[in-house]
Formats: structure tokens, sequence, C-alpha cells
């Protein structure tokens, strides 16, 4: 899929040698072999790129979520784009490829969360129609 100067592309382990050049910003922190192996070889574990001339600039990583009671459903997980690439579409273009991969895949749900103060991602996803529920959100520790 090309998107302006970038295409999206769908990681798994055939392709994610791609993840060797990435923009500062795209992760949290550093990519770790190991965890993206482990990532990677669950098939309900999506992975979105937004790809420039071999850069990483974006990334959206995704979770099918089956339910013995219930339709599946997809949580999306993170997103994330480059500090350089911010305010061009990127993340718009990734929501997008997920919703196409969602609707082949049968999917007719998907959720997520985020910070009230995080004012350019509720703009991102409100544009795409979306409309803010109130929730809690508990971090366990044990």
């Amino acid at each position: 899929m090309q998107e302006g100067a970038w295409q999206v592309v769908w990681i798994d382990a055939s392709n994610c040698e791609v993840l060797d050049n990435v923009m500062a910003g795209v992760f949290d922190e550093p990519i770790r072999a190991d965890r993206l192996k482990r990532y990677l070889a669950n098939p309900l574990n999506w992975m979105a790129l937004a790809v420039e001339d071999g850069l990483v600039i974006g990334q959206c990583m995704c979770v099918v979520h089956h339910h013995p009671d219930k339709d599946t459903e997809l949580y999306l997980d993170e997103i994330g784009t480059g500090d350089d690439a911010r305010r061009r579409g990127v993340a718009q273009s990734l929501m997008e490829a997920v919703f196409d991969r969602a609707d082949k895949a049968g999917i007719e749900e998907i959720w997520l969360g985020t910070e009230p103060d995080n004012v350019a991602a509720r703009g991102l996803y409100e544009k795409t129609g979306a409309v803010a529920e109130p929730a809690m959100i508990y971090y366990l520790e044990w």
C-alpha cells in the first residue's frame, strides 16, 4: 500500500529485517531481537510499519482477541510515528491498513486506549469517527 512517500508493510518473521533501520520516536524503547521474535511468532499479533526509503517512520501493533462468548475483536495496542515524520498522515495510513486487514479477517470491532492529555492521538482516533467513552485503567502489580 503506497501512502505519500512511504509504504505500509505488514511484518512477520520473513521480512522483519526492515526493523534494523528505525527513526527515533517510532518505538518507546530499542527493539530487542528476542522480544521481536516472540512477538512475531504469535499469529494473533499484527505489526504494520510505515517505511520510507528503507527507514521505518511509523508502526502500529495490534492483538486479535478471540472470545468464547462474543465476536472476535482487535485491540490496537500501540501506534507510533518517528520524531521527524509527525503530522504527515503516517499514523492515519497505518490505521487505515489496520481497518482494511480487520475487514478482510471479519473483525468488526477495534478498541484502544490513550491518555486524556494525548491530544494528537485523540484527534487521530476521532478523525476516524471514534467516540471516547469513560473508562478506568488499572495497572496490576504483584
